[in-house]
């Protein structure tokens, strides 16, 4: 190109785009500190690493336009000096980013530094003329600072890398890509030196002569094409907002400047100096009423063309959040509004840990590797929405566990009553990152969501009271209708036993065998009528202080003769001191009849080792009695019922035994539960309240 002023306009225009690059990529960070205000100072070296590589590039832009070579020998005094703190900078940061790399210390920043104020004040003197020194010794010397820095930097990149490609979950660690990347840069950063030193680039530059010349144009272009580089691995950290930012200044910039160019160009055929103003105020008015709103529109063509994600997207999550019912239940509800949020942003998966150990997951994301971490450091998370280079304030541990789960950000749920869970979010690489835009609008859904769960939980507890009263009332019949039938059946039963009796006295009898069958058929019925007449009985309780230990030895002294007979081995965990505040009696049948369960199911098995294990402890503040069996177990979906009255899986059981155990326990203010125990058997455990605490 001939003509030297638009050769050194093109220049100009060639630095600026990396100067914005930076300048856009500054900024992102300045607004992240501002907006979260991470613990670590690993952001502010990066904000003054970026803000340095714009200043750079915009003294060069500078340097190229000035009109002056005064002006441009000082520009390049301030760039030589902006370049020596870059590099001591962009050293420093290269030690402190890896969440797993120790932090530089104190004598070693000294060095760094201090070399970089040495190094940097040579450059600006020699630059200045104010020391004398030999022919090509300044160049020397600063190429040297630069390839050492250079070389060290990309050293210490690659000797704390510790994965190969950019991964979305493992950007607060280098990856081989990051050494590639700085790698080509600082080989484009010695191209650009050599053709300097060959070709005397830079001198042409200051004395304005032969601008247009070959060696000056593939100076600027490797210059420029040094700092984009070397922004590769910054810009992917950040992709979303530095890439959107960019695009839109840059069309901005590119736009106003062909605005004004063109009324400028125009005027000059016009002859009216009124009509010449009135173009000029035009071109304002076409800034202000076209071009700013048109950012919007260029934002939202970038979220569309290149991220995927729609304008509407979160005015429709908010709809689809509106219209989700309470009724569905809380794990439902979650399930749905995974989906809807991982269809607006395009996610590979999420999901949703509940504090109870529960998750509903969508779409691919591993929980394995979070299992042991999460259980251990889910407390220490904040209450706000973390991602985007947040995860470094984290315990070590559970920030490991995430970056093996490929884990991107964590968005708490939470209502005014209750924090619900954590949604974990996973998704690609160029959807790593989230604009202010996505950022507030996920803590809305957020707070909608854990208002939703309120509604579903609150509801789900007025089903089950509703549905309580409904079983209590069954309750209260059936046991009513069951007293009026074992007072009918009673008498008659009982006048039949004293006559079985009897007649069983006479052992000379021809019908003695047949005589004691009666008279334990009638005994069995007898005790069935007795445990109606139990069960529909109020609870009348005489509380006590009762040692449980004591109790379950006593209880089993009787069944030993039994367990001795039918082989089994009896296994006892009993604690001392384990006082429970109960009635003594009722406690006692409710540990018999929980006995005689456990021995009626092993002795109905054939074969098989036969182990009753009885534990008493103080658990949780309440005390404990374990009851367990290895016999053939109940079917999991008997387990629910095992509790109902008149429900058995004995094909003589009555159904009241485990009902009437229930109602006892309860009636004291414990609780009794039972599950499988494992491979085999039954597992029942009680709690009652400790004498202490009832004695308060």
């Amino acid at each position: 190109m001939s003509d030297p002023p638009t050769f050194r306009l093109l220049a100009a225009a060639v630095l600026f785009v990396p100067a914005l690059l930076w300048a856009v990529f500054a900024r992102d960070i300045w607004g992240f500190l501002h907006k979260r205000r991470p613990g670590s100072r690993v952001f502010v070296i990066l904000f003054s690493l970026g803000s340095l590589f714009a200043l750079h590039y915009v003294l060069w832009t500078l340097l190229v336009l000035a009109p002056s070579r005064s002006t441009r020998v000082l520009l390049l005094a301030a760039s030589d000096l902006g370049a020596a703190a870059l590099l001591a900078v962009g050293r420093h940061f290269a030690r402190a980013w890896p969440v797993r790399a120790d932090s530089p210390r104190p004598a070693w920043l000294a060095v760094n530094y201090g070399a970089a104020a040495v190094a940097g004040s040579v450059f600006v003197l020699a630059d200045l003329d104010t020391v004398a020194l030999p022919g090509g010794t300044a160049f020397v010397a600063f190429a040297a600072y630069l390839f050492a820095m250079g070389a060290l930097t990309v050293w210490d990149v690659r000797r704390l890398a510790r994965c190969g490609a950019w991964q979305p979950g493992r950007l607060d660690e280098y990856s081989s890509a990051d050494v590639i990347a700085l790698g080509l840069g600082f080989a484009a950063l010695a191209a650009t030196l050599a053709v300097d030193r060959l070709a005397g680039a830079t001198g042409r530059l200051l004395a304005g002569e032969g601008s247009a010349s070959p060696a000056v144009a593939a100076n600027v272009l490797l210059h420029a094409g040094t700092g984009l580089l070397i922004a590769v691995p910054f810009v992917v950290r950040d992709l979303a907002d530095t890439l959107r930012g960019f695009v839109t200044t840059a069309a901005m910039i590119a736009a106003t400047a062909g605005l004004v160019l063109g009324v400028h160009a125009l005027g000059a055929r016009v002859a009216d100096a009124e009509l010449r103003r009135l173009l000029d105020l035009g071109a304002v008015l076409g800034v202000v009423l076209v071009l700013v709103p048109l950012q919007g529109w260029l934002r939202a063509a970038i979220d569309r063309l290149v991220f995927r994600r729609r304008r509407q997207r979160w005015p429709e999550v908010h709809s689809f959040l509106r219209t989700l019912s309470p009724e569905l239940g809380v794990l439902e509800c979650c399930r749905r509004t995974l989906a809807e949020v991982a269809r607006a942003l395009q996610l590979r998966g999420a999901a949703f840990l509940l504090p109870s150990g529960e998750a509903v997951t969508h779409g691919a994301l591993a929980l394995e590797p979070l299992a042991a971490a999460w259980r251990r450091w889910a407390d220490a998370l904040p209450q706000h929405a973390i991602g985007k280079s947040r995860f470094r304030d984290l315990p070590l541990p559970l920030l490991e566990a995430l970056f093996e789960a490929n884990v991107i950000a964590i968005v708490p749920v939470a209502s005014p009553r209750r924090l619900w869970g954590h949604v974990l979010v996973r998704t690609d690489l160029l959807r790593a990152s989230f604009s202010d835009e996505d950022d507030q609008a996920i803590d809305a859904v957020a707070d909608q969501l854990g208002l939703v769960l309120d509604a579903a939980e609150l509801l789900a507890r007025t089903v089950a009271v509703e549905r309580s009263l409904a079983h209590a009332e069954k309750l209260a019949a059936i046991g009513e209708l069951a007293a009026r039938i074992a007072h009918e059946i009673r008498n008659p039963v009982t006048a039949a036993r004293s006559l079985a009796q009897q007649l069983a006295r006479e052992p000379a009898s021809p019908f003695a065998t047949e005589h004691r069958l009666i008279l334990g058929e009638l005994e069995r019925v007898e005790r069935q009528v007795a445990a109606l007449l139990r069960f529909a009985r109020r609870e009348d309780l005489r509380l006590e202080a009762v040692d449980l230990g004591e109790l379950a030895r006593a209880t089993l002294e009787a069944f030993r003769p039994r367990l001795e007979g039918s082989g089994v081995a009896l296994e006892l965990e009993l604690a001392d001191g384990v006082t429970a505040r109960a009635d003594r009696e009722k406690l006692r049948q409710v540990l018999v009849n929980l006995l005689e369960n456990a021995l009626d199911a092993m002795t109905a098995e054939a074969g098989g080792p036969r182990t009753l294990s009885v534990a008493v402890a103080n658990g949780h503040g309440a005390a404990a009695l374990e009851v367990r069996d290895s016999g053939p177990g109940v079917p999991a979906d008997a387990l629910p019922h095992l509790f109902e009255p008149f429900f058995s899986t004995k094909p003589s059981g009555t159904g009241l035994g485990l009902a009437i155990a229930r109602r006892t326990v309860e009636a004291h203010g414990g609780r009794i539960a039972v599950r499988a125990g494992g491979e085999r058997g039954l597992v029942v455990s009680v709690e009652l309240p400790l004498a202490e605490e009832g004695a308060r």
